[in-house]
């Protein structure tokens, strides 16, 4: 099966978020039994340099040009550019919109950019005449409308990856939509008096998939519908929820490269002693207590990941042992509290305004903890991450979070420690429970329980060769 991707994401070349290592993890698994291509953005800013192939492909289909208008003018000019990572045909979009960019969100054309990277990759889908073709979250969604209404269409699936995110633009600012190369009818992507470009994905995909069971049952009632749940209980029977997995050459205490020393369910104490004293000789905190428990944070400070929860949880709770290490950027009330506390509390807290890959893996392999106080969360990766670094994941009970990490006082087995979203109270019962189980056997037990579990791509994989599958035979 040929497999094209489209996305605004895709490790290590544009990273922002947990849809750069998904995507990058699935496409890994499944070109062992399919050829597999992803179109990307091509940034004036990337991750990483392209390994060229020399090869072009064009961004525009002859037949959808027959006005001179500002989109088609844009789309002749640009190019595919192929590439090869790892057995995967990368093609970067080649387009002035994009060439000067130096992060891939944020700026105030991107509904704009987005609809006509949306129409490079229906177009790419249509030259390479792919058997499946792959949309996700709202970026490229538009792509799904162009092939259902193609006389040409390809199977198609839609991944929602945040449904918080859903490119909503004023009327005024998608007018374009209605000329070539779109011609789109744009009534229907209606939504609160705005053009809805994850809504016209949803209606207009072969399937739907989000990524996680749990994720899925909350975006069919409000509020995690976000506006949009009665669109997706419309869809309901085409709408699957299917976990993320991991990548375990990128993400495994026995071969990361990146952090201080490797270790596996047999040494995970001493492997994780050892990270934790070189990890604050790093950051310049040598002298903090390897006695002490350490609670890593990772994400983006944005409302969805519940910061000012914790903030209020770990003040009331400040006579704990624990020590934190922080690291993000986003919400810029967020990032002064943590850089107050960071200065104030120095034996306590420490806080890295950015995101650093390396910096990430280390401080997975050197917490005690990891903790991730969400208000919503569609799958999370880092709980685990977490589990396969033997770091007890703190979630709260949402979404992907509440699918993954078990904690009961009636069954023995247990793989992290789960409290209520948005309760401080809760929360801060957690960090007490978490000082406990620093010093109880029972650590041993959950370690170990974490360390066997596999959330490798292997089965998600075929869940979602069924759901391709599924869209191949609704167009037979």
């Amino acid at each position: 099966m040929k497999i094209l991707h489209a996305s605004a994401e895709y490790f290590p070349y544009i990273k922002m978020g947990g849809l750069a290592d998904m995507l990058a993890s699935l496409t890994k698994e499944q070109s062992k039994t399919e050829e597999v291509y992803v179109a990307l953005p091509l940034l004036g800013t990337m991750g990483k340099e392209p390994n060229w192939t020399g090869k072009e492909y064009k961004a525009l289909l002859s037949e959808d040009a027959k006005e001179e208008t500002m989109a088609v003018s844009l789309l002749a000019k640009a190019r595919f550019l192929e590439a090869v990572e790892s057995g995967i045909k990368l093609y970067f979009f080649d387009s002035e919109l994009f060439r000067s960019l130096h992060t891939i969100y944020g700026t105030a054309e991107e509904h704009y950019r987005f609809a006509i990277f949306s129409y490079a990759c229906y177009a790419l889908s249509q030259i390479l005449q792919v058997d499946a073709f792959h949309a996700h979250d709202w970026h490229t969604a538009l792509s799904l409308t162009l092939q259902k209404n193609s006389s040409k269409s390809i199977p198609s699936l839609f991944t929602i990856h945040n449904l918080a995110y859903q490119g909503d633009h004023p009327h005024w600012m998608t007018g374009f939509l209605k000329e070539d190369p779109f011609l789109l009818v744009t009534s229907p992507f209606d939504h609160n008096e705005k053009c809805n470009y994850m809504k016209a994905g949803i209606l207009s995909a072969g399937q739907i998939t989000t990524v996680s069971p749990g994720y899925r049952e909350e975006t069919l009632t409000e509020p995690n519908g976000f506006g949009l749940s009665y669109v997706l209980n419309k869809r309901k029977v085409d709408y699957t929820g299917i976990l993320n997995g991991i990548d375990p050459d990128e993400w495994n205490p026995e071969s990361d490269k990146r952090i201080f020393q490797n270790y596996d369910i047999s040494n995970w104490k001493e492997g994780k002693q050892k990270n934790k004293e070189e990890l604050y000789r790093e950051i310049g905190r040598p002298n903090l207590p390897l006695d002490a428990p350490l609670i890593g944070l990772i994400g983006r400070l944005t409302y969805q990941k519940g910061f000012p929860t914790f903030l209020q949880a770990f003040l009331e709770r400040r006579h704990l042992p624990h020590r934190y290490v922080v690291l993000g950027s986003g919400d810029p009330e967020t990032e002064n509290a943590f850089f107050h506390l960071s200065d104030s509390m120095p034996d306590v807290f420490y806080f890295y305004k950015g995101y650093n890959e390396s910096l990430a893996h280390k401080i997975e392999a050197a917490s005690d903890f990891f903790l991730m106080p969400s208000l919503f969360e569609p799958c999370g990766l880092n709980q685990m991450y977490s589990h396969v670094y033997g770091t007890i994941p703190m979630v709260s009970r949402v979404g992907g979070l509440r699918d993954t990490v078990e904690e009961s006082n009636v069954l023995k087995f247990k793989t992290g420690i789960v409290f209520e979203p948005d309760d401080k109270s809760s929360l801060g019962y957690a960090l007490e429970r978490a000082k406990d189980l620093f010093v109880s056997p029972e650590r041993d037990v959950v370690v170990e329980n974490m360390m066997k579990l596999d959330w490798t791509w292997t089965k998600r994989k075929l869940e979602y060769d069924t759901i391709y599958q599924t869209a191949i035979e609704l167009l037979q």
